[in-house]
């Protein structure tokens, strides 16, 4: 982090400040604090870590920031109106201070997925940063912001939201000159009433975009494609199904596809010209993450080799779309979370898989559906039915699932409420040689599921 003062933190958040202070770290937790540390307390339902001031100065922090207005300190100390916004907006300052891009990610699915792929393929020819892990909401954003250096050359900034209004606090902290939105699907649905209502919540990434800033849209996504020309900025599109996009894929029968350039203005790749690109994870929904990753890399000046080589680096890990093999069993992952445009998605993959084989759909329950929840669910059930050969639901929805996949003529689909049940009988109903998704909310903790199946050991 660079350094900066006290000074120029209250200028930028409109604080008062009281003493002077030279900082090179910012932190909100009270048991972290690095030298030269100005420690931040955010108060959050269950607590509230301006109760903790005390201990961050006793850790050894240089100054603190604090919302009570009538407390003193034995350091210097920043007073501000609330914190939780102090944050974003010293990490908006801080932005500016380090200058740089910012390419800004949301969407219902796939932004983490795009969000390394921009990363990968950023990298191959800038000094690039990114969102580490899922640290994508009003506290981890600026907390991304502030790992920024004056040599950071692009910073890749995932931006999850569940609420109005979020992604607006969020961008006018980020400030991005580019906005990706990868889709609209019914991710938190239940917060924001329709598939209308999260489109407008996506589209307030827009709000902070710089005045030269773009936008790269999923044109295959009719809400996003009809709005393309009436958002107020440069717009760029992107997609595989609809061929008027700006950038387009057609894709070969080895998952190698060609990246086509319909209409984007890149001095690297004119307008007619396409090259080759391949990716280690499948499904098409992958290749629309890449294209928007390489309409990036376009507009920012990157060459088609360096994209190209970009994205075929890049390798899923941990709980998404992670694909192997063990103990005879063709193993698919992706257990971080889940929405029923993700589900479809992931059962497409599944559908390819297990040559030989069975395919079995183990699904948990999607949450944050509200009134959608019955039918999202059917759908999950629906595509199970049209992919795999049984499905094994698990959750408080598990029956719509089934009921879904029985409308669609699956017999072997069944409903599970435990864990040990679901996984004693898909023990005894799968053998060698089939393939297995396992999927669902992070609630869910599908994860342990395949973890069990495969005879690994469980936390309680």
């Amino acid at each position: 982090m660079e350094r900066f003062t006290l000074a120029q933190a209250a200028e930028w958040t409109g604080g008062k400040a009281h003493g002077a202070a030279s900082l090179s770290s910012v932190s909100t937790d009270s048991r972290q604090i690095p030298p030269e540390t100005l420690f931040l307390p955010l108060k959050g339902e269950r607590f509230d870590a301006h109760d903790f001031i005390a201990k961050a100065v006793d850790n050894g922090a240089a100054a603190v920031v604090s919302h009570r207005q009538n407390e003193t300190y034995p350091v210097p100390v920043l007073y501000v109106e609330n914190t939780a916004q102090a944050l974003l907006d010293l990490a908006g300052g801080y932005r500016r201070l380090c200058g740089g891009k910012v390419v800004g990610v949301t969407g219902s699915v796939g932004k983490t997925t795009t969000k390394e792929l921009l990363y990968a393929v950023l990298r191959q020819q800038f000094c690039a940063q990114k969102t580490e892990g899922n640290l994508n909401n009003e506290v981890g954003l600026p907390l991304t912001l502030l790992q920024m250096t004056r040599k950071t050359e692009v910073m890749v900034a995932e931006m999850g939201m569940n609420h109005f209004g979020e992604l607006s606090r969020m961008t006018a902290a980020a400030q991005p000159d580019i906005a990706v939105i990868t889709n609209i699907g019914t991710s938190h649905i239940e917060f924001l009433g329709s598939r209308e209502g999260i489109c407008r919540a996506k589209l307030e990434i827009l709000e902070g975009l710089r005045p030269d800033g773009c936008a790269v849209l999923c044109g295959d996504e009719p809400l996003l494609w009809e709005k393309r020309d009436a958002l107020g900025c440069r717009t760029v599109t992107y997609g595989i199904e609809n061929p008027a996009c700006d950038l387009t894929a057609y894709l070969h029968r080895d998952s190698a596809f060609d990246i086509v350039n319909n209409g984007l203005p890149a001095v690297e790749l004119p307008q007619g010209g396409r090259f080759s690109a391949k990716l280690s994870i499948p499904g098409a929904h992958n290749i629309l993450n890449a294209l928007a990753a390489a309409a990036v890399g376009l507009l920012l000046g990157e060459t088609p080799e360096h994209i190209a080589a970009g994205l075929s680096s890049y390798e899923a890990s941990g709980m998404r779309q992670n694909i192997y093999e063990q103990n005879g069993y063709c193993i698919f992952a992706d257990c971080y979370n889940a929405s029923p445009d993700a589900m479809e998605a992931a059962l497409k993959v599944l559908g390819g898989m297990a040559e030989g084989g069975r395919r079995f759909a183990v699904l948990g329950s999607m949450l944050e559906l509200g009134g959608y929840a019955e039918e999202g669910h059917r759908r999950a059930g629906r595509a199970a039915a049209e992919n795999a050969d049984a499905l094994y639901a698990y959750g408080p929805d598990a029956g719509a699932m089934v009921a879904g996949a029985k409308e669609r003529g699956m017999a072997a689909a069944y409903a599970f409420d435990d864990q040990a049940a679901l996984v004693a009988a898909l023990r005894r109903d799968a053998e060698k040689g089939d393939a297995l998704l396992f999927k669902g909310s992070r609630g869910m903790r599908m994860e342990r599921a395949l973890a069990w199946f495969l005879g690994e050991d469980v936390e309680e």
